[in-house]
């Protein structure tokens, strides 16, 4: 399943991969808009079941994450992916079937999050592990810049449409069409190509115990600088930004007094900010060297949210601040994946990459889920603008940590190997990375 020389595109597996998963991302980015709009507009959610529903999104990365991986190991990563999409085209097509049967309420809402999140979580992790296989290891970095460029596209088309679409349609309805986007994932996945379960994993399955599977996902993290340092970071990142985004349209609707039909407007000014940082991530990484680019990418997080605490009114200036203050805090978090995830795909083993991937993922993921719930509270107790403060304040922990780290000087990948162990793990990476991103 290898990718073909030239264009990636002519990979024709990985072609309909990436279209599939484009309408995905697109019927996604509409449900973030109109999922919310949906609790706080038609439902009339508190601050603390705002940030329920969307720890719920997320939980299941924390509660099944590391599981998930053991399974996605041991078995073919196609049906997964396929089935995966089934359910959350089941659980989000509900939405609006009980809204026109006038049935729709806040307890619905938070059983279809946390089931979709549930299926979020077998998609994530197998899709992961399965695209090494699909395009190649040599083009892991370019496949995952084309995947993060079409998100981030979404990320800025997605909230306008849902915006538009919400001004003539109700919120709950526009859902239906993140609902189809998965079905047309799905039959794409069938027609993609077979794999099988990892052969190694399958003969370690019969020797080790689950824990120590387990224990396999966590020595890979544990003993690279890299993979170490960037994700006692995105634990912080999670938190912090998970915070402040469960509160976000609470925030602008009801504390900065922003219309309904411009918040829409405003995400997708805001989330052209990650569509530049997939497009810039591997420039940025070959200019400045992995350590300075990941130091620079997640001081913008915070730098954005502090911005947006300033937002106080309707007007055109105010909307262009929080669209700006969005845009800045959007740019550094696909620089900051791209360069994460291509390298952990290229330096680990077929049979442990779901497990490496949940163990970074689950804790990513399933810090979001924290991170929700602590931006409502905070958000019941001090207020809406105070948490988005708080919130922004602690985005810049990540990048600091990182300062402080030997990533700091890490130029390209081979540097800072602590252990020969390490060293075995990263060779394989070398060539892969230090091609991608320019390095010498």
């Amino acid at each position: 399943m290898t990718g073909e020389r030239g264009s990636i595109f002519r990979n024709r597996a990985f072609a309909l991969f990436w279209s599939s998963q484009s309408l995905s991302f697109l019927g996604t980015q509409i449900t973030y808009v109109a999922l919310p709009l949906t609790a706080v507009v038609v439902l009339d959610v508190t601050p603390m079941e705002a940030g329920l529903i969307a720890a719920l999104e997320t939980l299941p990365f924390l509660l099944f994450g590391l599981l998930v991986g053991v399974f996605v190991d041991h078995k073919a990563r196609r049906p997964i992916l396929v089935w995966a999409d089934l359910v959350r085209f089941a659980a989000l097509a509900s939405i609006p079937v009980a809204y026109t049967l006038g049935v729709l309420g806040i307890p619905q809402i938070m059983a279809v999050a946390f089931l979709a999140g549930v299926a979020t979580v077998f998609f994530e992790i197998g899709y992961m592990s399965y695209l090494p296989g699909l395009v190649g290891r040599d083009r892991l970095m370019e496949a995952n810049e084309k995947l993060q460029a079409s998100s981030s596209a979404a990320d800025v088309a997605g909230p306008g449409i849902a915006g538009g679409l919400i001004s003539v349609i109700a919120a709950p309805v526009v859902i239906a069409i993140d609902a189809v986007s998965f079905l047309v994932s799905a039959v794409a996945m069938v027609k993609m190509p077979a794999d099988a379960a990892p052969k190694a994993a399958a003969d370690e399955a019969e020797k080790q115990s689950i824990w120590a599977l387990l224990r396999e996902g966590f020595a890979v993290v544990g003993r690279n600088t890299l993979l170490r340092w960037c994700t006692v970071a995105v634990f912080f990142l999670s938190l912090f930004f998970s915070s402040v985004m469960a509160i976000y349209f609470l925030y602008l609707i009801r504390e900065a007094g922003i219309r309904p039909a411009t918040v829409g407007l405003i995400v997708a000014v805001g989330s052209a900010g990650g569509f530049v940082g997939a497009v810039l991530a591997g420039r940025l990484n070959a200019w400045l060297g992995i350590g300075p680019t990941l130091v620079a990418a997640l001081a913008l997080p915070g730098t954005g949210f502090l911005l947006l605490s300033i937002v106080d009114g309707n007007s055109v200036g105010y909307a262009g601040l929080a669209g700006a203050a969005t845009f800045i805090g959007y740019l550094g978090i696909p620089v900051f994946n791209v360069t994460a995830v291509s390298f952990r795909q290229s330096i680990t083993p077929e049979h442990l990459q779901g497990r490496v991937n949940a163990t970074v993922r689950s804790l990513s993921w399933g810090t979001l889920a924290v991170g929700s719930l602590m931006g409502g509270a905070l958000a019941s107790v001090v207020g809406l603008r105070e948490t988005v403060i708080i919130s922004a304040a602690g985005l810049f922990i990540p990048s600091i940590l990182l300062l402080l780290s030997p990533v700091r000087d890490m130029r390209h990948p081979r540097q800072r190997v602590d252990d020969p162990a390490e060293a075995s793990l990263a060779a394989p990476a070398q060539q892969t990375i230090e091609s991608s991103l320019g390095a010498p």
